[in-house]
């Protein structure tokens, strides 16, 4: 019995000492600057963003961004510029931004509407041009897991209207999407 209590009495002499010394220090300061660099490469990792744009027969859209980190989740939509000499009038309209997962388009922001006198194509899409969103993380109206995984397989503007004398208009655009965090 006696040696067991001098074994633990060493032992906490040595802790003892140890935690005294410099070395304890040294060692507290190495875990808390592993623990924050393991911390801020989290960080960069968990934060995406990317730019986007593109041209149709119908419109040009330049300098999208989309950010998406451990805070807020942003769509901000450039200005969509109309560029076809002929203007339409449209009595239905589904305009919007689309993301591709497995050859399926899920809607990401989406703006629609009728009007059975119609409406300048053109004054739409001035109007409607801010796509602007901005969720906080934890919400998932706009950007759930499933098409943020899937914005990696592209992004498409979709101009889907409907003319006063029966014409449909179908503008498939697929944006050149580049990401530029890690």
């Amino acid at each position: 019995m006696k040696k067991k209590k001098k074994k633990k009495n060493k032992l906490k002499k040595k802790v003892i000492n140890f935690l005294k010394s410099y070395k304890a220090i040294i060692l507290a300061l190495i875990i808390i600057v592993i623990v924050l660099l393991t911390f801020c490469n989290h960080l960069m990792k968990s934060s995406k963003t990317y730019m986007f744009s593109g041209k149709s027969d119908y419109v040009t859209i330049l300098n999208g961004v989309i950010n998406l980190n451990y805070d807020v989740k942003l769509l901000e939509g450039s200005d969509i510029e109309y560029i076809n000499e002929q203007d339409y009038v449209v009595t239905e309209y589904k305009i919007g931004y689309y993301v591709d997962k497995d050859n399926t388009l899920l809607p990401l922001a989406i703006k629609s509407g009728e009007d059975e006198i119609g409406l300048s194509l053109k004054v739409i899409l001035s109007e409607i041009s801010a796509y602007n969103i901005a969720e906080p993380y934890h919400n998932s109206t706009y950007f759930t897991k499933e098409k943020i995984k899937s914005l990696e397989n592209g992004l498409y503007f979709i101009i889907e209207a409907k003319t006063a004398d029966g014409k449909e208009i179908l503008d498939k655009i697929e944006l050149s999407l580049s990401k530029v965090s890690k």
